[in-house]
């Protein structure tokens, strides 16, 4: 490209040459349109050649005293324009004034006088918004970042085409690369095709590439993870285009920040959204710990199926109020109750009338839970037993329980909490008209309480990232994901069922947190990773069903059914539940234990020294086997 440097630099006796020349140029040009492109008389040759002396001279006079030589080529605008045009008509009307005082100047033809000016100022113009515009485009082309794109598809194109649109363009494509041998020396938009992704660093460096955006349609978590790792070394900033599909659901077209949920890499969810439309249009339906993250996300999900209404209970003033603001709708209503206030309950019941609840409200932080049981119990199991007893009495349809991984071989108090709230929700089943449903899964990415929000705030501080042992693994899921497979599971269901989620591959979370600093700008060696050991009631992995639960195939490939049933018949159930209910009105927390532990193992849930004791704090479930 040409430089432009040297224009910079730029003496006045290069401008001042350069205007005089327009002068000359424009002069002549006037001359010969006068005549047509014709060949003149010597005389009147002669005539002008002696009136281009003094038109020159009154131009030079002007241009300095006018001081157009000043203004940098590089920023002409109008502003500068004007002043041209000033210092060209006052040389104008001095020409014109000394027209009548010299003979020779008369015998000029009148008509070149009033052409000469139209050119110069043409010509002074033009000159200077060429240098203007050839310095904006090796501006625009040094200050641009260059770009290199992985994928040559449709979504490659179309991020092409709408980097074309804008004018002002602050990303340059250099390359494109993709895997596909057919496509190697081929172009998309003028962007050529050059080789593979293996060859990413290598191109990086060649190439001064600045930005890597992937533009692939379908990408596997361990091509992105190479892709990462990779831009993470050559310390190159690294973006990721929304798919078209994503772009027609609303999201920008504008590249992103790989997040987690991208390098977890689980499969696009394929919903039978008419089952589900059908399920919950026209319906009323409650929603209770609304205003948590599963919860609040399942309103959302919920609102664009066209509920009758939707009532959003939650005991958090503040959730309620996030919610609320979200949706902003009027078909919503929310109620500041928690689950255990039987009276509020029974009346909001009564009030709304809901057909299909969906039982969110649940305390779920593992090491808290461990030392508060009376609480546990209280949220997870009674309020479970009031929600739904006031269901029944409302001839609700359907009514869907959250639970969670921790649900199976439970060794601690949140666990066992949500298994015996299953086993309940089983047991009344087969008492009453609601259809009792269960859904289980495991973590979801960025829920409140999460350990990955945790790990981006030590991050952002410099560290360290706490992990409690190396080998520790967990399932993760989206939180939109599990929200639109808890509506799949609800829309399936017809009583009974604990359903389970295809939560993928259990992924370890020192790997998590190796993710998250890479992909907070950062490399492994600028944060350090400190190992806490396990905390209360915690456990090394964590399952999604028993051995004995025969998992089988549902019309959603997500989506599994567990093939057992409850042993429990309600009265027993009603009693064992009766007898937790007097421990925490007592405050006994042997008695409560105690209940518990006979409830689970009943059930057969309960491995013998699958937990050990507060003495080491890890956990109490099992502190009262010699009870």
């Amino acid at each position: 490209m040409f430089n432009l440097k040297w224009l910079r630099r730029y003496s006045v006796p290069v401008i001042l040459t350069h205007d005089i020349g327009a002068v000359v140029l424009a002069w002549w040009i006037a001359f010969f349109v006068r005549f047509d492109f014709s060949a003149a008389s010597f005389t009147d040759i002669q005539h002008v050649l002696k009136a281009q002396c003094f038109v020159v001279l009154t131009h030079t006079f002007f241009y300095w005293y006018y001081k157009t030589y000043r203004p940098l080529w590089r920023f002409f605008s109008l502003h500068e324009l004007l002043r041209l045009a000033k210092a060209v008509i006052s040389a104008w009307i001095c020409n014109i004034t000394v027209l009548f005082l010299f003979h020779d100047l008369m015998q000029i033809p009148k008509s070149i006088w009033f052409i000469y000016p139209l050119w110069l100022i043409l010509i002074l113009g033009f000159s200077r918004l060429i240098i203007r515009s050839a310095s904006d485009r090796q501006n625009a082309a040094s200050e641009a970042k260059r770009v290199l794109l992985l994928g040559a598809g449709k979504n490659a194109e179309f991020y092409l085409r709408e980097l074309a649109r804008f004018p002002e363009k602050q990303y340059h494509p250099v390359v494109c690369l993709d895997d596909d041998v057919t496509l190697r020396g081929k172009e998309i938009r003028g962007v050529p095709i050059l080789s593979g992704i293996p060859s990413l660093a290598k191109t990086i460096r060649k190439k001064n590439i600045d930005l890597v955006v992937i533009a692939f349609s379908i990408i596997t978590k361990e091509k992105l993870r190479f892709i990462v790792e990779t831009c993470e070394e050559c310390q190159i900033t690294v973006r990721i285009l929304p798919t078209l599909a994503e772009i027609a659901e609303g999201q920008a077209s504008q590249p992103r920040e790989v997040i987690l949920e991208d390098l977890l890499g689980r499969d696009p969810v394929e919903l039978d959204w008419q089952s589900i439309n059908t399920f919950l249009s026209d319906q009323v339906v409650l929603v209770s710990g609304g205003g948590g993250s599963i919860g609040s996300e399942l309103c959302q999900q919920i609102l664009q199926l066209n509920p009758k209404k939707l009532i959003i209970v939650d005991h958090s003033e503040f959730n309620l109020y996030e919610v609320e603001k979200q949706l902003n709708a009027k078909n919503v209503c929310i109620e500041l109750v928690n689950i255990t206030d039987a009276v509020s309950v029974k009346h909001i019941m009564q009030q709304h009338k809901p057909t299909i609840i969906f039982h969110a409200a649940a305390y779920k932080h593992v090491p808290i839970l461990e030392f508060q049981p009376f609480q546990a119990v209280k949220n997870n199991i009674m309020g479970t037993k009031i929600l739904a007893e006031a269901a029944v009495e409302n001839n609700v349809k359907k009514f869907v329980m959250i639970s969670s991984d921790k649900a199976v071989n439970p060794t601690n108090i949140m666990g066992a909490t949500k298994r015996i709230a299953e086993i309940f929700c089983q047991t009344f089943n087969h008492a009453s008209k609601t259809a009792f449903i269960t859904v289980r899964f495991g973590n979801v990415i960025g829920s409140t309480g999460s350990v990955i929000p945790l790990f981006k705030k030590q991050i952002a501080s410099g560290g360290p990232v706490t992990v409690t042992d190396p080998n520790m693994t967990r399932y993760f899921m989206t939180i939109k994901e599990a929200s639109q497979l808890v509506l799949q599971a609800g829309a399936l269901g017809v009583g009974g069922e604990i359903f389970v989620l295809d939560m993928g591959e259990p992924v370890k979370i020192i790997d998590v947190a190796k993710h998250l600093i890479q992909l907070s700008g950062k490399k492994l060696s600028d944060i350090e990773i400190v190992y806490t050991g396990l905390r209360p009631g915690e456990k090394m992995f964590e399952e999604l069903f028993y051995g004995s639960e025969a998992l089988s195939q549902t019309s959603q490939k997500k989506i599994f059914k567990a093939n057992i049933e409850s042993q429990k018949n309600w009265h027993e159930m009603l009693t064992a539940l009766n007898s937790l209910e007097m421990s925490c009105f007592k405050h006994d927390e042997n008695s409560l234990i105690f209940t518990m532990r006979e409830i689970l193992e009943r059930e057969g849930d309960f491995l013998e020294k699958n937990s050990v004791n507060r003495d080491s704090d890890v956990g109490v479930v099992m502190d009262l086997a010699s009870v």
